[in-house]
Parts: C-alpha cells; sequence; structure tokens
C-alpha cells in the first residue's frame, strides 16, 4: 500500500520592526515536501526543494510509524494563503512563532500522538525542537458552526437570566471579528500557549509523566478552582479528565489573553471549555487570564527543550461535551463542585496510577 505523504514547512518567519501604531510585515518562505510511503522502502523522496528535507521527514516518522495510522480525512489541507494571514496576526499579538518550527501537513493521523484534531504541538526529541503542526480543516465551515453553537448557548442562557444582553452583544460583536485569518492566528495562538505551558513544566522539572505534580501546580496557583466556576460539576469527571480540560483551559486562557491586549479587550473566540461559565460571568475568565500570567510568568523568554507534545482539542467536540454536562444538571456558573475529598482522591488515584502520565492530552 502506497500513499503520498505531503506537508509545507515554514522555512522563515521574518517580523519586522513595528511598533502599536504601524502594521507588522511578516515574510514567510514555504518549503514543500512530498514523499511516498512504502510497506518496503519506508519513505522515498520525491523532488525535495530544500536543503534539510531528512531531518524534516524525520519528524514524519516521529509522528506515525506505519500507513494504517493515516487517516481519512475529508477537510482540505490549509492554504499557503490562510497560513500567511494567521501567522502574521498571531506575532503581531505576541505569540512568538520564529521561536519554533511551523508545519502545514496534508493529512491527518492517530498514533502515539493525537494528529486527528485540528492543531497539534510537538516537541521533537529528533529535531531537539518545538514544532506546532497544523492539521487539515475546513476553516471556514468550522467558523460558521462555532458561530452557531456558541450563538445558541447565548440565546439560552439569556432565556434562562444567566446572561445579560449585554454579554450577549458583546459575544456577538467578538464572533463577528472570525473569518479565515483570525481562526487560523487563534489555533496557531493556542499552540503557542502550549510551548509555554511545556516549558513551565520543565522549568519546574516536571515531566511528561508526573501526572500529580502536574494537578497539585494546577491547584496551588488557584486554577483548578477557577476552572471548577467555569466548568459544568467539573468535580464529576474523571481525574485525567480533569487535567486534560485544566490544560487545555490554561492555553485558551493565553491566546484569549493575546486578543484582549490587542484588540481593545476582545476575546474573539470564547474559551472552548470555560465559555458557558464565562458567558454567565465574566470576570470568572479574567480571573483565569490572570492567573495563566502568574503560572506563565517568565516563560516568553525562557527557553527549555525536552519531548512533549499537546493537541488542539476540537472546539466544537468541546462545545458538546461542556453544553451536555450543563443541560443535564442544571449547573450555575460558580457553582463549586471540587471539594477536599474529591481533590484527595483524585491526588491517590494519580499515587496508585501505573501509567501516572497525562493521558488525557487529547
Amino acid at each position: 500500500m502506497n500513499k503520498d505523504l505531503k506537508f509545507d514547512y515554514v522555512s522563515n518567519i521574518t517580523p519586522a520592526e513595528f511598533d502599536d501604531d504601524v502594521e507588522v510585515v511578516i515574510n514567510t518562505e514555504y518549503d514543500e515536501v512530498e514523499a511516498i510511503m512504502e510497506e518496503t522502502d519506508w519513505l522515498e523522496f520525491e523532488k525535495p526543494r530544500f536543503k534539510n528535507v531528512r531531518a524534516k521527514l524525520g519528524l514524519i516518522l516521529e509522528l506515525i510509524q506505519h500507513t494504517d495510522q493515516i487517516l481519512p480525512s475529508q477537510e482540505p489541507p490549509r492554504t499557503k494563503y490562510e497560513m500567511n494571514g494567521g501567522i502574521k496576526k498571531a506575532i503581531s499579538r505576541g505569540a512568538m512563532l520564529q521561536e519554533v518550527e511551523v508545519f502545514n501537513l496534508y493529512f491527518k493521523f492517530r498514533s502515539h500522538l493525537h494528529g486527528d484534531g485540528i492543531a497539534l504541538m510537538y516537541k521533537s526529541p529528533g529535531m531537539n525542537k518545538e514544532c506546532i503542526i497544523l492539521l487539515p480543516d475546513n476553516t471556514e465551515m468550522r467558523i460558521e458552526k462555532e458561530r452557531i453553537l456558541y450563538k445558541n448557548e447565548a440565546f439560552q442562557l439569556v432565556l434562562k437570566e444567566l446572561m445579560s444582553p449585554d454579554s450577549q452583544s458583546f459575544l456577538l460583536e467578538n464572533l463577528n471579528l472570525l473569518n479565515l485569518h483570525e481562526r487560523c492566528a487563534q489555533s496557531l495562538q493556542h499552540e503557542y500557549g502550549h510551548v509555554l505551558n511545556v516549558r513551565e513544566f520543565e522549568a519546574l522539572d516536571i515531566t511528561p509523566y508526573n501526572a500529580e505534580a502536574m494537578y497539585t501546580w494546577f491547584g496551588d496557583y488557584g486554577y483548578l478552582d477557577n476552572v471548577d466556576k467555569r466548568y459544568p460539576v467539573f468535580g464529576g469527571i474523571s481525574v485525567w479528565d480533569k487535567l486534560h480540560v485544566m490544560k487545555e483551559s490554561l492555553v485558551e486562557d493565553y491566546r484569549i489573553s493575546l486578543n484582549i491586549r490587542a484588540d481593545r479587550g476582545k476575546f474573539i473566540l470564547p474559551n472552548k471549555f470555560g465559555y458557558s461559565g464565562d458567558f454567565q460571568n465574566s470576570e470568572f475568565l479574567l480571573e483565569g487570564v490572570e492567573l495563566m500570567k502568574r503560572m506563565l510568568k517568565g516563560q516568553l523568554q525562557v527557553n527549555a527543550r525536552r519531548p512533549a507534545s499537546s493537541s488542539d482539542y476540537d472546539t466544537i467536540k468541546a462545545f458538546h461535551e461542556v453544553q451536555q454536562r450543563r443541560l443535564a444538571t442544571n449547573w450555575v456558573a460558580g457553582t463549586p463542585s471540587m471539594t477536599k475529598d474529591v481533590i484527595s482522591r483524585d491526588l491517590e488515584e494519580l499515587r496508585r496510577s501505573p501509567y501516572n502520565q497525562v493521558a488525557a492530552t487529547k
């Protein structure tokens, strides 16, 4: 069985000098790589267009080990037009994409990594590099679905008098800012948030397998309590799902913080796991952003390198998970569910787990 493997590698990102009053100019250069995966020879190269092609294709060997791990996908690959606009916006807001490798894969996969979402942050042990990988997605269709879902959730909350009409109007203003380039930028900002989170764990000597230390870190900073206010009956999900939701919410708050700072207080796209609580009480979002800044303080200038990965969990899947929990329990934002007993049971489960790793990074 033969399969074509194709991806774009952003070989050069050069932001021009700029200040708040000058439009950012981002010069990007792309190299296109195409290979054929074979059962016998595994990889053959077709007209490689840059010198270190074998090193870049080595990334593919780290992501997937067999053709069966390549998934059939109906979504188209991202265009260079989409990526150019997304990279420009993300860098202008402060996401230091120049520090990482940026790839645009033309296929999805499922191996020891979760390459079936919309983007992936991967720290390559072979390349000793942090990589942000965009995966195929129909971005225009995603924007339309996200707008419909968030608008419907807001409408239901307003009817229940859990969300103010002013907050609903502000949500609509934000959602109207979404377009092809903006939505791509949001994914890139999210993934760069994972880069910063991984760097902080490394600075604290917390390995990807020490889930207990990660859970404790979230708790010590008060972020666990913050997510408990924003996510329906947070105490009722498994400890591994709690870790997943906290990690994703943290980098979502990083993404949103860049938007708030650069776009006059606009969040643009809601926090995928905290949206329902944030719609009901925007103070919970602002609290989460401030906690995130303390938790990741210093990582904008600090470099650290060790293997890790985390994917951008699909916003639409996350939306339905959260909404179903809210509806099933008639949950109101701010209702506590993380008691001392729940936290003790979670920590005990993590200590006794033979895996003791963040399997929750989906």
